[in-house]
Parts: structure tokens; sequence; C-alpha cells
């Protein structure tokens, strides 16, 4: 039974995923429980069976889970998924309800959708094959008990180590090819879980032998030997980790195939199970070890059989990949290897990973044909076979695509951050909820305050409204498709540089809309462009269109000065704070912003002998100069004064969101290769002319 811990009492954050990764036989007999018509069958969730998981401080321990302590849903309703898959949503395979606790078990009907997905699973389950559960939870208070100690919970007593989880949440419930829990099946009667069927109340001799040797009295009844077989399981998962057992037999081990042959009841089931488990990870040779054990001690259980098997598995992991250190035994491999295999990608492309993943430098020099195998041997799918043939299987069945979307991601972000865009600098920017329009009101100041004499009356104050600013956010975007071809050339360069160019398009996309306010000079909500010298006042008239100069840049600054509020009652003096203008007037620019005298009103001054000693007023910091070359397209010679930032342009984002995102478009996502897709979602919009300034040059 593979179990979810997704949070602990004494940790300061939700820990790593966790799991009981030893499995168990399927039951060949269907379940009697099952419900053609609902498309259900009931199902043990868990029960108070110890078993091994891994803990985070201590490594591989026992856990007890006691049913008292299930905070179950209101709702009586878990998910149900397969194989506890948990990333996507065809990963939903139904959902298991009327879960409740019947003495030392939970249990619960599970019911399967009738979307394609959950069909395979139905059918095993009505066939017979697939019988085992696994469910997910959260630890949220449990006892430690140490090695050697023995503690009384819930009137119960337990000898450590071992965990005890005292209070702990069900999150889910997979239908699993082979669970840790033996009893966690789908339920084939209504009986109590370990209570014999009618065909073990007969006790193979050699079983009741050993009883005997155990301590059974010879002259116990057949109910009585059965109770006391029960009598020493339960001894033995009460202290799982403690080494002792019952007495057992001093006898030779007898012949491995002769008690697979003669054994039945309880015996032959565990003798089925251990067979199942090492033929499924190819340990047959622990099969004398398991099945038969040691002369004079009692047969191997179940349990000990997983934790062999387990143990051997590590072994020979290690042993295939010397020295890769990133997946640990116990804990999530699939999330481990991911992170791992995200960062030694990103390493690759040259990247900047201030902190690798455990295994990422043991993974980054895989190539991405490589990274495809080990991506299909994670996921337990054939990883064999020709190299076209495999990476298709691994572009289409396992996590390689979004590994490969994780260091596009990377890219796509890294290059966004390095971009270099001027609008930043004196655009305001907002946020939208949705695509539709907005308005943007505003309202004039008060009247003046007025002297109030004696005894008179104070009166109410009036304001007007300006006819409200339109905008809203529009959707830009483009797609890239990574292709079989490039993960077969190994080309880096192509994951990494098209999310790249995606991201500098979506920058320049923005920094296009935020200056297409000021060359589009659109109508704003009092019907007159942004720019216009009858009404708005703020276009340079004749007379006054040349290069910056001390007389022209005087005349922007007076007029913005002496604008008036919405209703015409004050001059508002508003200061402008940045000059922008094309590349083209850069160097002219810079030379009178730089020049601390002038020689004339009209002409740009140098530091040479021939100048005047007259002050140049604006050289220096007095504006933020920014140079845009989007500007040279609308006119070479045109220049802007602009007010504080946030009184000019605003641009805004859907949600806030100023980055651009990325998508897997599942319609692109065949053997052949998938498509991403880049989109950012931005608008923008002039605030109030009073705080803008044109003047169109020579």
């Amino acid at each position: 039974m593979k179990i979810e811990t997704l949070s602990r009492r004494d940790a300061p954050a939700p820990p790593e995923m966790n799991y009981r990764s030893a499995p168990f036989s399927v039951r060949a007999d269907g379940p009697t429980t099952l419900d053609e018509k609902s498309r259900s069958v009931e199902v043990v969730l868990s029960t108070e069976n110890p078993a091994t998981v891994y803990d985070y401080d201590r490594g591989r321990i026992s856990e007890v889970l006691l049913m008292d302590g299930a905070q179950l849903p209101e709702s009586r309703q878990l998910v149900l998924l397969d194989a506890h898959s948990r990333y996507e949503t065809q990963d939903v395979i139904g959902s298991v309800r009327e879960i409740r606790v019947e003495g030392g078990k939970m249990v619960g009907r599970a019911f399967f959708s009738t979307a394609p997905e959950a069909e395979s699973a139905w059918t095993k389950t009505r066939e017979g094959h697939l019988t085992d559960y696994s469910v997910g939870y959260r630890v949220d208070e449990s006892v430690w008990i140490p090695e050697g100690q023995t503690s009384t919970i819930s009137g119960r007593t337990f000898s450590g180590p071992l965990q005890v989880s005292t209070k702990w949440t069900p999150r889910e419930l997979s239908a699993v090819p082979i669970g840790a829990d033996a009893a966690a099946k789908a339920r084939t009667d209504n009986q109590p879980i370990n209570q014999p069927n009618k065909e073990e109340k007969i006790m193979d001799p050699k079983l009741r032998s050993f009883l005997e040797r155990s301590g059974m009295s010879k002259t116990a009844t057949e109910a009585e030997a059965w109770l006391f077989l029960e009598t020493i399981g339960k001894r033995e998962e009460a202290a799982p980790a403690t080494g002792t057992a019952p007495a057992t037999m001093q006898s030779a081990a007898p012949d491995l195939d002769k008690i697979r042959t003669e054994a039945t009841g309880k015996e032959r089931d565990r003798i089925r199970e251990i067979d199942a488990l090492l033929t499924k990870y190819e340990c047959q040779e622990l099969a004398r070890e398991l099945i038969v054990g040691d002369p004079g001690k009692e047969p191997p259980t179940v349990a000990d059989a997983q934790r062999k098997v387990l143990d051997s598995l590590q072994t020979k992991s290690a042993k295939q990949n010397p020295g890769f250190g990133g997946v640990v035994m116990g804990a999530d491999e699939k999330d481990k290897f991911r992170a791992a295999a995200n960062d030694a990608l990103a390493l690759r492309a040259g990247m900047e990973i201030k902190t690798p993943a455990q295994g990422a430098q043991d993974l980054r020099g895989y190539t991405l044909v490589e990274m495809a195998r080990e991506c299909l041997r994670m996921a337990g799918i054939n990883h064999h076979g020709g190299t076209k043939e495999m990476v298709g299987r691994a572009l289409t069945s396992s996590d390689f695509p979004n590994i490969l979307a994780n260091l596009a991601t990377k890219s796509m972000q890294q290059s966004w951050e390095s971009v270099s865009e001027t609008w930043q600098t004196w655009c305001g920017i907002g946020s939208v909820s949705d695509f539709k329009t907005y308005y943007d009101n505003a309202l004039s100041e008060h009247d003046d305050l007025e002297e109030v004499p004696d005894s008179g009356e104070i009166k109410f104050g009036s304001y007007s409204e300006k006819t409200p600013e339109t905008y809203k956010a529009a959707s830009y975007a483009k797609k890239f498709r990574i292709t079989r071809v490039m993960i077969l050339n190994d080309d880096m360069g192509a994951l990494t540089a098209m999310p790249a160019r995606r991201a500098e398009a979506a920058a320049r996309k923005v920094g296009d809309v935020a200056y297409a306010v000021l060359t589009g000079n659109g109508a704003m909500g009092d019907g007159h462009e942004i720019f216009d010298a009858t009404d708005h006042a703020n276009d340079a008239i004749s007379g006054y269109t040349s290069a910056p100069g001390v007389t022209n840049i005087a005349e922007a600054i007076r007029a913005m000065g002496v604008q008036k509020d919405i209703s015409g009652k004050r001059r508002l003096n508003i200061r402008p704070v940045f000059f922008l203008a094309p590349k083209a007037l850069e160097g002219v620019s810079e030379v009178f912003f730089k020049s601390e005298r002038f020689s004339d009103n009209s002409t740009v001054a140098t530091d040479s002998s021939f100048a005047s000693t007259r002050a140049n007023p604006y050289s220096g910091s007095y504006f933020t100069r920014i140079y845009e070359p989007r500007l040279d397209d609308a006119d070479a010679s045109g220049w802007y004064l602009m007010g504080p930032k946030g009184r000019t342009v605003k641009v805004v984002f859907l949600n806030g969101q100023q980055a651009p995102t990325m998508e897997m478009r599942q319609p692109g996502f065949t053997i052949e290769g998938f498509e991403y897709l880049v989109a950012i979602d931005a608008g923008a919009y002039a605030t109030d002319y009073r705080a803008m300034y044109r003047n169109h040059g020579e």
C-alpha cells in the first residue's frame, strides 16, 4: 500500500511525499460486493495492521494508524485515483463514498467513473484482476515509541520501535496493482477482516504442528487453533521491528516445491503473495529464504519479504547507477528524480541554479535521449528497444514532457528578466480581472474653502467628474513546437532558444502597447486627441517646434504648469519628470543636457571657448531622459515631456501577471512532439493629458 504523508505535526512545513512501496499479490477471485449497475465495489481503505513507511527523520519505520483517530471528511467521500497519480485530471477514475470505520478497519464503496480513462480499471476489477487499494493520508498527530519501550495508547499496549498515528486525515484512495496492506482489497464478502474463509476452517497439519511448537496445546480444537494463530499474528504486528517472534520449528526446511503444493489456508496465501512479489520484482533468488526461512525459526511473513525485496532492489539500483544519489528508497522516487532532472538540464543549458536538487550533478551529463530512457525506467515503462520508438514512448507516457517544459519555462523566465524595456521607467502599472472594457473615472478638486462669518452657515462644496477613460487588456500569444528530431539530435539550443525568443517577443509586445498610446495619439474620453494644441494645450505650437533647447523646454514646462483641473478652477502646477525622445535625437539632446552653458536661446550650446556665460537651467539630472527606438518609427524629430509616473500612461495586466505564461498544448502532444503556447495579456491607455506634452521638433 502506497501512503502519501502530506504533513507532520513536528515539522515546520509539509515534507516530501512518502510511499509504502512493498506490494502484495492480486486475488484471483472477483469481489462479490461488486455492483454492475452503479459501477461500484466495497473496499477496505486501511486497517490497523503495522506497515513499513519512510520517515524523513528516522528512515524506515513501522507505523500503525489508529482507526479511532481517523478524521473522516464530512462528505464521507474521497477522490479515487489511478495508482496515486495526482498531476492530471485524467488520473481521477472515480470516488470512494460511504466511508466509515468498522472496528479496526476503514471501509467504503469505490465508484468508478464512466470516463474512458476509468474503463480499464473498472474492467479489471469486474474480472477479479485488480483487487488492491491504497490510501493516501496526512499524519496530524503521532506518538513515537523508542526501541525497547512500551506505551499504552487508547487502551492498547504497543512496543517500540513504532510510530502510532493517533490523528490522521485520509486524502485519497488509489486502485493499485499491488498494495502493502493485505487487507486493503475489494471485499469478497461481508465478514470481518482476518476471519478465515470456509475453505480455511480445516487447518493444515503442518501448520498445526508449527502452532503446537509455538506453545499451543495439542488438545486445542480447530477454532482454538485458528484463534491462537491470529493471536500470534497480532503479537507480531504490535512489535514488528523488535526482531522477536514466537517459537518456531527446529526441523530442517522442507522441500520448497512441496511446500507450495501442500500448503493450504493462510500458509498458502503467504506463499502465493511472496511468490507474486518475487516474480514481479525479479527476485526469485530469494524464494527459499523467504518462503521456507531458517531452520529453527518461524517462516518469514509477507512483511518480512517486503522489506527484504526492498533492500534487494535498493542494492541493485545502487549497482546499476553508481554514484547517483538522487533517489532514496522509501521516499517518492518520481518527485526526487523529477527535481534532479529539472535542475540537471538547466545546468547543462548553462543556467544558474543556486541550490541544485540532490542528484542533479549526476544527471547533468545525460543526453536528452538518455534522460528520456531514464524517465521511462522511473515510470516503470518499457525503456528498451530502438531509440526512436523509445523517445516516442517517453513523450507520451512519462514525466519527460514535464521535465522539458520546466526547462523551457526557466529559459523563458531568465530571458524575460534580462530584456531591457523603457516603458517601466515612466508608465504606471495596473491590473484587470478579465478582458472586458473598464472605465477610469476621475473627480475634480473640491471648491476652495470659504471664510465662515460669525453665526454664518458652512456651505457644501461641489466637484465635477470628467468623461471616463476606457481601457481593457488583450491577449497576445504564439506557439512553438518541440519535436522528436530535436530530442534525437540532442538539440539543447533549440529547447532553450525558442522559449527565450518567445519571452523577448512578449516583452516587445508590452512595449509596443505602451508606446502606441503616444504615437497613435488616439482620442480620450472628452473626444479630443491626447496631444491637442487647442483643446488640451499640450502640443507645441509654431515657433517652438525644434530640437530641445532652453526656449522650447521652458515653454513646455510653462504649458504643463498652468493646466487647470477638471472643473477649471485652479492651476495644477504639474512639473515634468521624464524627457522622452527617439534615438535620432539622443546625440544632440545629450549635448544640450550635459552643457552647463549655452550661447543663445535656440541653438544647442557646448562648453567651448565660443559659448557665452549664460547658465543652462536644464543640464544634469533635471529630467530622467529616455531614448526609445519605437519613437523613431513615428517621428524621428519629435520629443515629449511627461509628468509623475502614473499620471501619464498606465499599462494593465490580466490579474496583475506581468510576465508571460507558458502552457503545454495537449492537441499537439503526440509521439512526434508537442506544442507550447507562450502568452501575455496586457493593455495601455492615457490617464491624463495634463501631465503629457509633445514637441514635433524640426
